[in-house]
């Protein structure tokens, strides 16, 4: 299948169409696009947003410290979450007792909530080999490819001067000398993923001098943005990076302030998720109202591609996950507001993102409750979720909102996508009753009905469910057309403000 959008994206089994997605979206009327936050705790209220958390979702950190001696006594950091031979592996950062980190310890679970640290005996630390350490080459940034059989996992270090690969994440081999790979930059990484056949390593550029590789234009006005190295083999990079993506005052406006830790930036950079025909990205939503870094507070932001180089907010600032829901159960003010942001995944009905907390001296979750004399820090691994894929959502305006009583029209057209044979579309959607419905059309590239696939010929939708299969009259599923095709979504009722569409699919 190809989608036919602002880039030409090949060879997507699955495209997924989220609201909050212009490219993939471009027509709309009549209609309000809202982004959720997600859940990071069962105590929280859910503001109206009809959220109903898993009985899994715990109340404290999913992975803790492990006992002292261990190579994660103090600090757990980092995550990156794979699925793999029917469990969930998790490469993370830790430090022992005496704060020295340690990159590729090793986690599995089997549902991705409770987690267990095998004794992998591969890797010496205080004399033995009884710890859940992979292989020393394994860098803090690790990159599951399924489809390579040959070395399926791929890592990259934290200051980009190693890269490595691997047969079964556990065993690793460095992929040339140690040396700075983009060139001599360093940058604070954020992950290693793949898009369209091109490796990206992303981070973090500036305002420290030796983290400076794209400066800005007024001398000492530099803040913490995002830049992004290309590859096609992991071993040649490019040595200019991309400017992908920057929340501080972009001249010719003035800078706020010349303090480089103060103000609004970006912490790390961005950890995309590949949903096919774009990619879904958290980022540390940095905020410091002076230059002390014992004042920041970092949020998770969300951002959008659809090249792997360049992101763009479908909401400016808006906090994904907000910092302080997880600041202890029941409104305790207890965890560091620094948010650290890393892995995502669909498990069952529900979408799950693993992510750390920046290093904080005050208390910490151990042992089921909350110590406030603990020397421990509150970095540990948390997990926030939502009901699948209702990151965002279209409802419609109040009808008296619209231009004219009786120009009413809420609905929107995606863009083309051009099949490689029979197709299926689904429809992600909540609050759908005999006043509240849908019904979903097939046009051709020029916006044209497609006969058998619109109006009468669709089969309403008045059921809420995460994938509602679309059906007309005489067809459960879509012909080989022979050209490309669009999905018109149609809001209809007595109520049609009430019902949400938060995605739609096309395989």
């Amino acid at each position: 299948m190809r989608i036919l959008n602002t880039s030409t994206i090949d060879n997507v089994d699955e495209a997924v169409f989220f609201p909050f997605d212009e490219n993939s979206v471009p027509f709309t009327r009549d209609l309000l696009m809202n982004l959720q936050s997600g859940r990071t705790n069962k105590a929280e209220m859910d503001y109206g947003h009809n959220i109903d958390m898993d009985d899994r979702h715990p109340e404290g950190p999913v992975v803790t410290y492990g006992p002292p001696g261990s190579p994660d006594s103090t600090e757990v950091l980092s995550p990156n979450v794979f699925f793999h031979n029917g469990e969930y592996r998790m490469y993370y950062l830790g430090s022992d007792d005496d704060r020295k980190r340690r990159t590729g310890l090793y986690a599995t679970s089997k549902d991705g909530f409770n987690w267990e640290k095998p004794n992998l005996g591969l890797r010496e630390m205080n004399g033995n080999k009884n710890n859940n350490l992979v292989e020393e080459d394994c860098g803090e940034w690790v990159l599951y490819e399924p489809e390579d059989e040959k070395y399926p996992f791929k890592s990259v270090s934290s200051n980009g001067e190693n890269t490595a690969v691997s047969e079964d994440g556990l065993h690793w081999t460095a992929t040339g000398e140690r040396r700075r790979v983009f060139g001599g930059i360093k940058m604070e990484i954020a992950s290693i993923y793949k898009w369209d056949g091109c490796y990206y390593i992303n981070g973090q550029n500036g305002p420290s001098a030796w983290t400076r590789s794209l400066p800005h234009p007024i001398s000492l006005a530099s803040k913490r943005t995002v830049i992004t190295f290309a590859s096609y083999d992991l071993k040649t990079w490019t040595h200019a990076p991309a400017n992908s993506f920057r929340r501080d005052p972009i001249p010719p406006e003035p800078p706020e302030n010349f303090e480089c830790h103060a103000g609004e930036q970006i912490h790390e950079g961005m950890v995309p998720w590949n949903r096919g025909n774009v990619l879904l990205s958290l980022y540390g939503q940095y905020h410091s109202p002076s230059n002390d870094r014992r004042d920041v507070i970092t949020d998770l932001g969300f951002a959008i591609s659809h090249n792997g180089l360049h992101f763009k907010e479908p909401i400016p600032d808006f906090q994904m996950v907000h910092s302080y829901e997880i600041r202890g159960p029941k409104g305790g003010d207890f965890a560091a507001p620094r948010l650290m942001h890393n892995s995502w995944a669909n498990i069952g009905d529900r979408t799950v993102i693993w992510f750390s907390i920046w290093r904080e001296e005050s208390s910490v979750w151990l042992d089921g409750k909350w110590s406030l004399d603990n020397p421990r820090s509150l970095a540990q691994v948390w997990v926030a979720t939502w009901e699948r894929d209702r990151l965002g959502f279209f409802k419609p305006c109040e009808r008296d909102l619209s231009w004219g009583s009786g120009d009413y029209e809420p609905h929107f057209v995606t863009c083309p996508v051009d099949l490689d044979g029979k197709g299926e579309v689904a429809i992600n959607a909540d609050r759908l009753n005999a006043h509240s419905q849908l019904r979903v059309e097939l046009l051709d590239r020029e916006f044209r009905p497609i006969p058998g696939y619109s109006g009468d010929d669709c089969i309403v939708l008045d059921e809420p469910g995460l994938r509602l299969p679309a059906r007309w009259r005489a067809k459960d599923k879509m012909e080989n057309f022979g050209h490309p095709v669009r999905v018109r979504v149609n809001w209809e009722g007595m109520r049609p403000e009430d019902a949400r569409v938060f995605a739609v699919y096309v395989n």
